[in-house]
């Protein structure tokens, strides 16, 4: 007769059983998950109390994510967008305009406020769109370009939720393109080229997927106008070879408002996964009324280009992690130096240093315990720290600080000014 588990005992069994296969998948290069890094390095815990696919992130993972999305804001309104801060729920009201409450309701997170249905947002542009509306417009106000960094909802099934990959509430580096028929090709031109920018700054590496609509779809998943989508899907695919844009077909796999590109990749495990889509929208302008008006006084409906620059910030963050298992850039470290001192005569001397790093805005850490100076630096090291610092009576006596990368051996003595124009060049370029 077999024994019965309790649940406690049948938890720990698929525990192992996950361990085991996850390492089995893993191969021979034994890389971690963004799950383990984040352990490792306390970047984030996921907790049971809080609920799955919602990640705590800590003071170092919440520096990542600051880091990261000041870049994109910052590279964003170089290139002309205009930044939102739109509510995180709507009513149904909205969503029925949009489509999403026909189409997408079952991926939402919906709720009953005052007798009235809402629903949290599982995207930013109904949102933005009603914010375009706010006032007439003609052709010298576009194109506009609407960026926000969003918090979004999406209900995803429970068996899909890992790590910082796939999440209940995520950020979303969004932003909407609304411009003439005419200036379509330029902007989606300019749209490739920032998200090719952001992609070598970052180090990231993918294939291009056009996703198309399956014209044998009766299931109402995807808006109801072949000719809309033949004419649209023609158009992209006509700027992605004149771009010379590599890329697979894969039909089923639009948006329900349009064809998109998706920037694909695959985790240390093997699972493929969407890190960045474009989009060319043609359903939505006409439910919105998105109109302008054109050089011969004439009223037109306005195009649409839905984006992403740098994806979900935390999907993001995870590809980052597993490519470079922690080894992060020095510009996304959460640690750039660790100042140790090498024994009790200098901890007065260490501790002016961290200051006058912390003070130019590095981001520094002390280590001034009674401690020996390996184990000071194998800790440094283990944390992942960019910069370590040691400093002893002969640098205290010459004003100095002893300097090594975290993956060197070699060590270089200089003064507290030439490393911090040195690490202060180095952050503004975001060298990897």
């Amino acid at each position: 007769m077999e024994k019965e588990l309790s649940p406690e005992e049948g938890s720990q069994i698929l525990r192992k059983m996950t361990k085991i296969k996850m390492q089995a998948t893993r191969g021979k290069d034994d890389l971690k998950s963004n799950v383990e890094l984040g352990r490792d390095l306390d970047l984030y815990i996921v907790s049971d109390v809080v609920g799955k696919g919602l990640p705590l992130l800590t003071p170092k993972g919440a520096t990542i994510k600051r880091e990261l999305e000041r870049f994109i804001t910052d590279e964003e309104l170089k290139r002309g967008y205009e930044y939102t801060s739109t509510p995180i729920m709507a009513k149904s009201d909205l969503y029925k305009i949009s489509g999403h409450w026909q189409h997408y309701k079952d991926d939402m997170f919906t709720l009953n406020v005052h007798g009235e249905d809402y629903a949290l947002r599982p995207m930013t542009c109904p949102f933005q769109f009603v914010l375009f509306k706010r006032k007439p417009r003609t052709y010298k106000d576009l194109p506009k370009k609407y960026a926000e960094l969003a918090t979004l909802f999406r209900k995803e099934k429970s068996g899909e939720l890992r790590g910082l990959t796939r999440l209940s509430q995520f950020t979303l580096a969004d932003a909407h393109v609304l411009c003439t028929p005419e200036q379509i090709e330029e902007e989606f031109i300019k749209v490739m080229d920032l998200i090719k920018y952001t992609m070598k700054i970052l180090g990231i590496e993918v294939w291009y997927r056009f996703s198309k609509w399956d014209p044998e779809n009766k299931k109402g998943k995807y808006v109801d106008n072949p000719k809309a989508w033949e004419h649209t899907q023609k158009f992209m695919k006509k700027i992605l070879d004149k771009m010379e844009v590599k890329y697979i077909e894969a039909e089923d796999e639009a948006a329900f408002y349009g064809p998109k590109l998706d920037l694909q990749y695959k985790d240390v495990y093997g699972k493929e996964d969407s890190l960045i889509t474009l989009q060319i929208d043609f359903a939505l302008p006409e439910k919105f009324d998105l109109k302008y008006t054109d050089k011969d006084g004439k009223e037109k409906l306005a195009m649409v280009i839905h984006r992403s620059s740098t994806g979900c910030t935390e999907r993001t963050i995870s590809y980052i992690l597993e490519k470079t298992q922690g080894n992060l850039p020095l510009w996304l470290s959460p640690i750039q130096t660790k100042v140790m001192s090498m024994n009790e005569d200098v901890k007065d001397y260490a501790l002016q240093i961290n200051k006058k790093l912390l003070d130019t805005g590095i981001r520094s850490e002390l280590d001034n315990r009674n401690e020996s100076i390996g184990k000071k630096v194998k800790g440094a090291i283990t944390e992942k720290a960019f910069y370590l610092i040691t400093v002893g009576e002969q640098e205290m006596k010459e004003n100095k600080i002893a300097v090594r990368k975290r993956d060197s051996k070699e060590i270089i003595t200089m003064t507290l000014e030439e490393f911090r124009e040195k690490i202060n060049t180095e952050i503004f370029k975001k060298t990897l």
